[in-house]
């Protein structure tokens, strides 16, 4: 069910015993929105002064013995009722005025500006804007039959993140659009400060994308054609592709069955005289053993780069993922943990070396205006995205304990066969996807999609078969724990927003096909 803005006449009728009784509809109405039910209510912001002028003059005139001062005290606590209940939907800038019907107009462009039906019983409104002005009866009716229906079910959500941050999203966009400073703005310099503050980092340096962040990573070490870097062969594709971009060679190592991270044990025996780094990737969102591949990067002397893009927030040892390794990376791509409206990411090191480099490279390798020390890269967050970040960061502690309590309920209900990634003692998980094993993938997929239930396949071909990656020699059969796990693995929904009640639908579904 889309949002709901209701109209004035909804509200009154709720607080006038008159109108209670001949108007039960709203009263049903009025009272859904109340409770915590998944759906959101607004009021428009330019029904504000109305109801407050036609509060006071039902008092005036029910109550016509009261003091001015006492009749707008009533008023006022009704207002902070109103507004400690439902949202305020802004009347937006792009409005159609329409001349005959100025306070209508309003109430339907700011309905649209939410995504929101207008629930009425103005007769004029319901039969000029039919399919966004509704009834208090239709309404009703959508709710029982959204009640018999079973779950509609988002993958990762972003609406209703979206509407429950709207207000604190548009005062950080509104910021950046009346400064119309679009581009290394003062939100980036407030972003990259409270990215320090959450991380423990000593340099939190935002960039374009995840991407981009790993290959800023490799520039500031130096990293040359021919050099060896050691991954892991089940990820996404930009974390082998940057080293091949810095004409490097990727060197994998298969993953533990149980973590689908890269196993440390099988580490040094990849290692030659020009292995450079390491870059373990904390797949679905929870480190690999960072211990054992620090010790391993310390008797080698080689560098530890960490792929988190998936990982924000996760914790190895009590500390955050942004400060394992020489250096950390992260992406803010929409449906991330903590995502931004477009391509972000962020850099992370305590390396001061490191940071000054990576924060010019970023720009061009730029020390000063049209001065350019190194060769670098157009790697910028855009204040835009800043924004967005600004907004989100101070829940999203929150954020993360909400898809942990999701994954839990996933675990317990679902077969033991289902085989999610092992949190392992020391560890936690952002859940960035709850990926489950099956062998009879496409039955299970196909049983969910009859169902309406999203899912997606992370990742369904290893990376050292992917054509791209021909030259360097790999076969079928050397990654087979890799290869299996490509063959087998499937992502669930999961977001922050999932009820209990939908977890339990996807779930019994899934458990008939393990």
């Amino acid at each position: 069910m889309r949002n709901v803005l209701l109209d004035l006449n909804i509200i009154f009728d709720y607080f006038s015993e008159p109108r209670r009784e001949k108007y039960p509809h709203s009263i049903t109405v009025y009272d859904y929105f109340l409770e915590d039910n998944g759906c959101r209510a607004y009021i428009a912001a330019s029904c504000i002064d109305d109801l407050k002028f036609i509060k006071y003059n039902q008092l005036l005139e029910e109550k016509p013995n009261l003091t001015r001062r006492i009749r707008y005290k009533f008023v006022y606590k009704f207002l902070k009722y109103q507004l400690d209940n439902f949202q305020i939907a802004k009347t937006p800038a792009y409005i159609d005025i329409d001349l005959e019907d100025i306070e209508d107009s309003q109430i339907i462009a700011s309905a649209i500006a939410v995504d929101a039906q207008v629930v009425t019983r103005d007769k004029g409104m319901l039969d000029k804007y039919q399919g966004i002005a509704i009834t208090p009866q239709q309404l009703i009716k959508q709710i029982e039959q959204q009640q018999k229906a079973p779950p509609s079910i988002d993958f990762a959500n972003l609406k209703k993140q979206y509407f429950n941050l709207q207000p604190q999203i548009e005062r950080q966009m509104d910021e950046v659009l009346n400064t119309t400073s679009f581009i290394m703005g003062n939100k980036v310099r407030e972003l990259e400060e409270e990215l320090q503050k959450f991380t423990g980092a000593k340099h939190a340096i935002t960039c374009s994308n995840g991407t981009d962040a790993l290959l800023l990573a490799m520039m500031a070490m130096d990293i040359q054609p021919g050099d060896e870097i050691i991954t892991t062969p089940f990820t996404f594709i930009a974390t082998a592709e940057t080293i091949a971009l810095m004409k490097a060679k990727p060197v994998f190592v298969d993953i533990e069955e149980d973590t689908f991270n890269i196993d440390a044990t099988k580490i040094e025996a990849a290692i030659t005289n020009k292995t450079k780094a390491i870059m373990p990737v904390s797949l679905y969102g929870q480190p690999a053993d960072m211990a054992a591949i620090q010790e391993i990067a310390d008797k080698h002397n080689l560098k530890v780069i960490v792929d988190g893009a998936q990982s924000f927030g996760s914790t190895f040892k009590g500390e955050k993922d942004s400060v394992l390794g020489d250096i950390s990376t992260t992406s803010f791509f929409p449906a991330k943990p903590l995502g931004c409206y477009g391509d972000g990411g962020a850099i992370f090191t305590n390396n001061d070396d490191y940071a000054e480099k990576m924060k010019m490279m970023r720009v061009h390798g730029q020390n000063k205006r049209y001065h350019h020390k190194y060769i670098g890269i157009g790697g910028r967050l855009d204040t835009v995205q800043a924004a967005i970040l600004l907004a989100k960061l101070p829940h999203y502690a929150n954020e993360i304990k909400m898809r942990q309590k999701v994954a839990m309920l996933y675990t317990k209900i679902l077969s033991r066969s289902s085989r999610p990634p092992k949190i392992k003692e020391q560890r936690t998980s952002v859940w960035a996807q709850y990926t489950v094993r099956t062998r009879n993938r496409e039955e299970v997929q196909a049983a969910l999609k009859k169902a309406k239930i999203p899912t997606a396949v992370h990742y369904p071909m290893p990376l050292h078969l992917q054509e791209c990656f021909k030259y360097l020699k790999y076969s079928l059969g050397d990654f087979p724990i890799s290869e299996r796990a490509c063959a087998e693995v499937i992502s669930l929904p999961i977001n922050p927003f999932l009820s209990d009640k939908e977890v339990k639908h996807v779930s019994l579904i899934v458990n008939q096909y393990l």
